[in-house]
């Protein structure tokens, strides 16, 4: 099978494989890195990649309302998606004048109590954080710097609340680990020892963080 591939030559040692949730394909290389190599270091991770294309597509396929902006997710559930002159979100539907809205409207609405919940894990677990920030971000919930700011994806505000405090929980675990190294992961642990389903769970919506 041929697949569409996107090369990205660089001025590194190794070859890497990697594939979006949209199902786009990239494959880094060094700069003299031939195309037979290419298509024979993907041959060899055929396995591999089709069974992510089609975890992939089942994923999409099984979403298609929210791909198609038919629905969207409120803290976890589906709720309808209506295009109108207004930007509300009732008991059960979400009204918007575009796409392009959807991040104020979720930030007015969802980003004071969602940083006041962040506070209290972080007054809970002693972990310390600078200041916490909201934007958008593509392929990522959140991010830790070395100041220990804490800048959060707002996609979160469409995830279920135990998520949600999940990656609150991971990045506040970096203000002492900047890395995801074992003492990391056992500190994660100490504050949510479901991490590995939580992982898993999450990255079950991470198709979400490129749609708005």
């Amino acid at each position: 099978m041929e697949y569409d591939l996107k090369i990205i030559r660089s001025n590194r040692k190794s070859v890497s494989l990697s594939v979006s949730p949209e199902n786009e394909i990239t494959v880094r290389c060094p700069l003299k890195f031939s195309e037979s190599r290419i298509n024979s270091f993907v041959a060899d991770k055929r396995q591999w990649l089709e069974k992510i294309l089609n975890k992939n597509l089942i994923k999409l396929s099984e979403n298609k309302s929210i791909v198609d902006y038919n629905e969207i997710y409120v803290c976890g559930k589906k709720f309808p998606l209506k295009f109108c002159n207004k930007n509300e979100i009732s008991e059960n539907t979400v009204y918007v004048k575009n796409v392009k809205q959807i991040k104020k409207l979720f930030i007015d609405r969802f980003w004071t109590e969602f940083e006041v919940n962040a506070r209290k894990i972080s007054e809970v677990t002693g972990l310390s954080a600078n200041s916490f920030f909201i934007k958008a971000y593509k392929r990522r919930w959140g991010c830790c710097d070395l100041k220990g700011n804490i800048t959060f994806n707002y996609i979160l505000f469409m995830l279920p609340r135990r998520l949600q405090n999940y990656v609150i929980i991971h990045e506040l675990c970096h203000t002492v680990y900047f890395n995801h190294t074992a003492e990391f992961w056992r500190l994660v642990a100490c504050f949510e020892p479901e991490y590995k389903k939580m992982r898993t769970v999450l990255k079950g919506f991470d198709y979400i963080t490129n749609l708005y």
